[in-house]
C-alpha cells in the first residue's frame, strides 16, 4: 500500500501548495462546479446536520461511505473500484431495531441526483432499505425520503448533465420535498 500513500501524499502536498498560494476555504456546496472545487477544503453543512438530527431522534448511526473531503483516494485509483463500491453509501443507521442506509445530499433550493448511482443505490437498496437525507443550506430544511420515493419523484424534476463528467442528473426543486420535511 505504499505506492497507495506516496499518491495521496502528493496529492495533499499539492492542495496544500495551492490552497496557500490561490485557494481559500470554501463553506457549503456548489452543485454547478468540478469535484475539486465541491469537495476541497470545505465543511460538510449536510453531513453535520444529518448526524445532529439523529442525534436528537435518539438512532444510531456509523459513517461508512467514503469522505471525498477528509479522506481522499487518488482519482487513479479511485476509478478502478466498482462503482457499486464507489456508491457505498454514507452511513448505515439502526432505527426502530432495524438495520438501513442512509445517504446524504446537500443543496441549495433544488437537489440533484445522479442516474447512474440512483441504479447502485437500487443494488444497496436489495440488501437494506437505502434512505436520503437531504439538506438545504439556503432553505435551512432538512428532509427524510426513501430511495424508492426518489424514483417516484423524478417526473418532478429537470434533466441535465454535470459539466465535468457529462453524468447525467436530476434535479428535484426542495418545494416538491415539503411533505417529506423534517424537524
Amino acid at each position: 500500500m505504499s505506492i497507495l500513500k506516496d499518491l495521496k501524499d502528493q496529492e495533499n502536498t499539492a492542495k496544500l501548495l495551492a490552497d496557500k498560494f490561490e485557494g481559500s476555504i470554501k463553506i457549503g456546496s456548489d452543485a454547478d462546479g468540478d469535484f475539486k472545487s465541491r469537495n476541497t477544503s470545505r465543511i460538510d453543512i449536510a453531513q453535520l446536520k444529518a448526524e445532529e438530527y439523529l442525534e436528537s431522534k435518539k438512532i444510531i448511526y456509523k459513517n461508512i461511505g467514503f469522505d471525498s473531503k477528509d479522506d481522499r483516494i487518488p482519482s487513479q485509483v479511485w476509478f478502478k473500484v466498482p462503482q457499486f463500491i464507489r456508491c457505498l453509501p454514507d452511513m448505515f443507521i439502526l432505527s426502530k431495531d432495524k438495520f438501513n442506509f442512509l445517504e446524504i445530499k446537500g443543496c441549495r433550493d433544488s437537489v440533484k441526483f445522479k442516474i447512474d448511482d440512483l441504479h447502485q443505490y437500487n443494488l444497496w437498496n436489495g440488501i437494506a432499505p437505502v434512505y436520503m437525507f437531504i439538506y438545504s443550506a439556503s432553505l435551512d430544511k432538512k428532509y427524510v425520503m426513501s430511495l424508492n420515493l426518489i424514483w417516484d419523484s423524478l417526473a418532478l424534476g429537470e434533466w441535465g448533465r454535470y459539466k465535468d463528467n457529462n453524468k447525467l442528473y436530476i434535479s428535484i426543486k426542495c418545494e416538491y420535498l415539503e411533505d417529506y420535511s423534517r424537524k
